[in-house]
């Protein structure tokens, strides 16, 4: 009807023109015009909108076939490298056995069981010397032997980098056309040839790549470093330049550009064609690469396709892709039509799904926080049955499914004291900490727990009232293992007591060496004065100045202990190794205390088992003389009567050393402190006599830079033995990085500060 109002009202106005009539058309005609114009709009959009969500599927269509070849070049790469690396071992483990570098009889037999052995895989094994002169290759060809390749790349390389080689495909003396890895030999340090196997320039491409399936009419091929197409499926391809095969169009040049500076990608090239009327013809491609590194050199292995492989299954998706546009236009137009009907109860059943929404999202939010919270969380219903626990809980308690637990109350849990419950009953929270003993709950068999021992936790539990009823409903019980915490805290503890036991023995220590250096001190200066009296007699000089000489070396010592602890704290000392004769050192020491210990009549013995041939060992001289006096010295200290007793026995790998005496003993509280620094200024006087108690815990110091252990063995008047332990060996001390030869000692100097 509206049509045919407008040309009727168009034609009445070609008799009767006015400009009232004229606004009345052009009002009928706008609305016929907005009213219809809808329709093509929509359409339009829709066909847009089809155009661009093909155009994104068909790029990301070509994407994913593009990461699905890579996937497969990917793959086969790896087999390729794993070939390399196997064989180059197995080669190399071949090339190290004396009989291959002196190339005898039995080395000839080594080269050609190998060969038997992976002859489905190499073509030859040959023996090359170091001037690239053929001596010897499996299978038999004496028309090659002596031949010198010398003027072969691969050849060149090896003789002057020395390292394993794999070659491009070249020409092989054997007439065919092959891919080499070389191996160095080494006679000592001195290059002595190498070792190599020859592989079929296509083997490995029929191994790895033959049986790989690709889409479509897609193709797979491999190209060496210098673009030699080491396989190829098509007939008279193999062994031929890629460029050549593509007749040097510029985009196989591109590609080739591509590969030297991506490790894999795409691009669009030509290779393969098909012949018409004789002649070959060339399709651009999508091309997809994945070059593999090989030591020396690289292969990429390329997989082509053409545009039509991925169209294919495009089709299909464009056609599906039609109806369901218009279906959704019809659906939408529908949509539009009802659209001024249904406005209201689209309104209503929004709100309804936006409240089932926010609700569904409030108790998966809840949900979400039950089962991650690392905090243990439990519900139990109003008369305390529990009714559901986390992961975290479970876990902690070491049950293995809720089911366990579900027949559990609260109330009869062994952490609740009868206190506790009434306040839970009242509606009142707690929070408390608990020594949960595991051995109890299997003992009540209230669960199944998988957990041993003692643990402590920290509880929180909160009753739900219900505010219109006033009623508790399902208690909330969160729990925390602090086990680890509690033996953190004690550790803290320890560690305080510790620092302040530690800073106790420093106060005394410091206080015992004012007295230590002060007495020496005095009698240095004291009897120093009486020496400029008048009338000394040659006697009384003498006395004076040996008093004077003994307190200087006390002193002395007392100076050196400091400084050799010092360097013992901050890690300066250093180990010198060097040959040492064991029984020279120990008889060196019987011989310089003996007159000491003979003074106070006391025996002295010395047992070196071992002949004086047979005794040098590998090790710090000085530390070892350090750690022999010291122990003599105590002994003798602290040996009125008796005997003293040095020596070694061979246990093993290692000498036992002991010090042995009958003096005063060591009461065994004492006897693990002894080895502390600073611990003799807190030790009875009767222990203490003389000096700043450093010589036991740097003897411990040194045996132990030495790889050594030292124990003690002593009862309270009755004596006390040292045995201490070293390696006759320096292995243990043979570390390039911490190993430094030492000339002025013949010997190696360790760095003990580097791991």
């Amino acid at each position: 009807m509206r049509i045919i109002s407008y040309f009727s009202t168009s034609i009445l106005n070609k008799f009767a023109p006015g400009e009232q009539q004229w606004n009345n058309t052009e009002v009928i005609k706008l609305k016929f015009s907005k009213r219809y114009l809808f329709l093509p709009v929509v359409l339009l959009v829709f066909f847009v909108l089809f155009y661009l969500v093909y155009e994104d599927i068909k790029e990301r269509t070509i994407s994913e076939f593009n990461n699905e070849q890579l996937i497969l070049a990917g793959t086969a790469a790896q087999g390729i490298t794993s070939f390399f690396r196997d064989y180059q071992s197995d080669l190399t483990f071949l090339a190290q056995l004396n009989d291959i570098i002196d190339f005898n009889d039995k080395g000839k037999a080594l080269i050609a069981g190998f060969h038997i052995n992976h002859k489905n895989y190499i073509e030859a094994v040959t023996r090359v010397d170091a001037h690239g002169e053929i001596l010897y290759t499996c299978p038999s060809n004496e028309s090659i032997i002596g031949k010198n390749i010398s003027y072969q790349k691969h050849i060149q390389q090896i003789m002057i980098n020395h390292q394993p080689v794999i070659s491009d495909v070249f020409l092989s003396a054997q007439g065919y056309y092959a891919i080499a890895l070389h191996v160095p030999i080494f006679r000592g340090k001195e290059y002595a040839g190498s070792l190599a196997m020859l592989i079929s320039i296509d083997k490995l491409g029929k191994i790895y790549l033959g049986k790989t399936r690709i889409r479509g009419t897609g193709h797979i091929w491999l190209l060496s470093e210098n673009g030699i197409e080491i396989y190829c499926p098509v007939e008279g391809h193999t062994g031929k330049l890629f460029l050549d095969n593509s007749q040097h169009d510029s985009s196989a040049y591109k590609l080739l550009e591509k590969v030297k500076v991506k490790i894999k990608g795409d691009v669009e090239s030509i290779h393969i064609g098909e012949r018409v009327e004789g002649k070959m013809q060339f399709k651009e491609k999508y091309v997809v690469f994945y070059r593999t590194s090989l030591g020396n050199t690289y292969w990429t292995i390329l997989i082509s396709y053409q545009e039509e492989d991925v169209y294919f299954s495009l089709a299909r998706l464009r056609n599906r892709l039609i109806l369901i546009f218009v279906f959704l236009f019809m659906v939408i137009s529908y949509y539009f039509y009802s659209l001024s009907k249904v406005r209201t109860v689209l309104k209503e059943e929004a709100k309804r799904k936006k409240a089932e929404k926010t609700l569904r999202e409030s108790e998966e939010k809840f949900r979400t926080i039950f089962e991650e919270s690392p905090i243990g969380i439990e519900l139990y219903n109003a008369d305390g049955l529990q009714v559901n626990a986390n992961r975290a809980s479970l876990d902690m308690f070491g049950i293995p499914d809720f089911s366990e637990v579900q027949k559990f109350n609260l109330f009869d849990g062994t952490s609740l004291d009868e206190e506790k419950k009434e306040k839970l009953r009242n509606g009142q929270p707690v929070a408390y900490q608990s020594f949960f003993n595991f051995e109890k709950v299997k003992e009540l068999r209230q669960y199944k727990t998988l957990k041993n021992g003692k643990a402590n936790f920290d509880y929180i539990i909160t009753p739900l009232s219900n505010s219109e009823r006033k009623t508790i409903d399902g208690y909330l019980l969160q729990v925390q293992d602090i086990t680890e915490r509690k033996r953190n805290e004690e550790e803290l503890i320890k560690a305080r007591d510790k620092a302040e036991e530690s800073d106790r023995l420093k106060s005394a220590f410091l206080a015992n060496m004012s007295h230590e250096i002060r007495t020496p001190m005095s009698g240095i200066l004291g009897f120093a004065e009486l020496l400029k009296e008048p009338g000394l007699s040659g006697d009384e000089q003498d006395k004076y100045i040996g008093i004077i000489q003994k307190s200087g070396n006390r002193l002395l010592n007392i100076i050196n202990e400091i400084v050799d602890i010092s360097k013992i704290e901050s890690g300066a000392m250093k180990l010198t190794l060097s040959e040492t004769n064991i029984n020279e050192q120990l008889d060196f020491i019987y011989n310089f205390f003996k007159p000491e210990v003979e003074a106070k009549r006391i025996a002295f013995f010395c047992h070196c088992p071992l002949p004086i041939e047979e005794a040098s060992i590998i090790t710090d001289r000085e530390k070892v003389f350090a750690i022999l006096t010291n122990l003599v010295k105590n002994a003798i200290k602290y040996t009125r009567e008796g005997s003293i007793s040095l020596g070694y026995k061979k246990i093993g790998s290692e000498l036992e050393f002991f010090v042995k005496d009958t003096g005063i003993g060591i009461p065994i509280e004492k006897q693990e402190a002894i080895f502390e620094r600073f611990i003799q200024a807190d030790v009875s006087d009767r222990m203490a006599m003389e000096g700043a108690g450093l010589g036991l815990a740097i003897t411990r110091a040194y045996v132990e830079m030495l790889g050594g252990r030292i124990s003690l063995e002593s009862e309270e008047g009755k004596g006390s033995v040292f045995v201490f332990t070293i390696p006759e060996s320096e292995a243990m001390f043979k570390d390039e990085k911490r190993f430094k030869k030492n000339p002025e000692v013949k010997g190696y100097e360790v760095d003990l500060n580097k791991p």
